[in-house]
């Protein structure tokens, strides 16, 4: 049943060793996120001060990881008591140096969200992520990891049986892969019975809503997305199923700004996200360009408050024949409305190839769907990206994943050759 006492031992712990840091800064993150409490113009304007920058923050350029490399080689070895890494999934792997107070405040930051998403310090829990950990730190933590390099039925019908054997109450990770374990559950329902999971915490990867529905509906339990990278950790999550998500208002300063003249976009518009870490006394890390993209809900007293449709990296962004953006929004009914004729939808990924050229690959074999339904989804498809487009539909055993071990389901693999 794991060891639920541990984790509450250790944390009262490391509390103590820091000299009640992590509780205060743990207070803070929750009085600041529950009243969604502004930051001061003080606050900002002091730490882009403090680094050199233009006090006012929409004056600053953005930043990339280059620039945060050339910082981080200024930093002494000494200071630095942690490191956050990035994936490199995308090509651009990325460390950025943490002091203790900073990482301090990270796992503050993550013990208020993950609690206000249903996990309990002691609860069970199951990460679905890429790279494992050491067993000891696992035993600490009462965690346990499913790396998702094979999502066969053979290795879904293990994880199920962990998930009832070692009282799993909250699952966290990629929401491709709890889709494939909610389709397994489907056309096993016998499996549900006895697993103990009361809330999931999806992470990482863009999932169609009716995907969304589907995972919920086999676990019938709560189920909310989380949206945070490695650079700066949470920037934002739902407060209930399929809900706006809820900006970070401790540390994490986010805007969404239009790409030409880097200015906040107006609620309703999309735009690119870029966030300022106010709590990294290492390195600045201001206005950084998460290469993400998402729409403005709304604002308060002229910041961010809440966001949605968060489309991912912009390197995952798909364009029509005539080099125009084009929306997952708009492509995935013209795929998964298809295919959910012949029942449960397979696991797919659409990529652009190269300027006007596509690949939908559909993990199934080709005579589980026919010509008919082949053609209704390149026809649709083509509606959205033009007459011209070229379509090849490719039957895989598997779709190979990322180093991060995301799968996306929409992918450019041509990088700048569609801008």
């Amino acid at each position: 049943m794991g060891n639920s006492v541990l984790p509450k031992i250790l944390y009262n712990g490391f509390d103590l060793l820091n000299r009640g840091e992590l509780e205060k800064y743990y207070e803070c993150v929750r009085e600041k996120n529950r009243e969604q409490v502004p930051f001061g113009n003080s606050e900002i304007e002091g730490f882009l001060r403090m680094w050199g920058f233009d006090p006012v923050l929409e004056n600053n350029p953005l930043m990339n990881k280059e620039e945060i490399k050339k910082w981080t080689e200024k930093v002494n070895p000494s200071d630095i008591h942690s490191w956050a890494y990035t994936g490199g999934s995308y090509g651009e792997p990325l460390r950025i140096p943490y002091s203790k107070r900073r990482g301090i405040i990270r796992t503050a930051t993550f013990k208020y969200f993950n609690e206000a998403a249903g996990y309990r310090l002691g609860d069970p829990f199951f990460l679905i992520r890429a790279k494992n950990k050491s067993s000891f730190i696992k035993y600490l933590r009462n965690e346990h990891i499913f790396i998702p390099g094979d999502i066969s039925e053979p290795k879904i019908r293990e994880f199920v049986h962990e998930l009832r054997e070692k009282r799993i109450k909250v699952l966290m990770g990629y929401p491709t892969v709890m889709y494939e374990v909610a389709l397994y559950l489907e056309r096993n329902p016998s499996e549900k019975r006895d697993l103990s999971i009361k809330s999931l915490i999806s992470v990482s990867e863009p999932l169609e809503d009716f995907k969304r529905k589907a995972v919920r509906d086999a676990f019938d339990c709560d189920f909310v997305d989380r949206y945070s990278n490695e650079e700066v950790g949470l920037i934002a999550q739902q407060k209930e199923f399929g809900g706006d998500y809820y900006v970070n208002k401790f540390g994490v300063y986010v805007e969404v700004v239009d790409p030409e003249t880097l200015k906040p976009v107006d609620e309703g518009e999309q735009g690119r996200v870029v966030v300022t870490d106010l709590c990294n006394d290492l390195v600045p890390v201001i206005r950084y360009d998460t290469g993400d993209l998402a729409t403005v809900v709304s604002y308060r007293d002229g910041q961010l408050v809440t966001i949605r449709d968060i489309v991912g990296r912009v390197s995952e962004q798909i364009f029509s024949v005539a080099v125009n953006p084009v929306s997952p929004l708009m492509l995935g009914p013209y795929i998964y409305k298809p295919l959910s004729k012949q029942g449960p939808v397979y696991q797919y990924q659409f990529a652009q190839t190269s300027a006007g050229s596509y690949e939908l690959r559909i993990k199934t074999g080709k005579d589980d769907i026919s010509d008919q339904i082949t053609d209704e989804i390149t026809g649709g498809l083509k509606h959205v990206l033009g007459d011209e487009a070229e379509i090849t539909v490719v039957f895989c055993e598997n779709i190979k994943p990322q180093p991060s071990g995301k799968r996306p389901i929409y992918k450019n693999e041509i990088g700048d050759q569609t801008r």
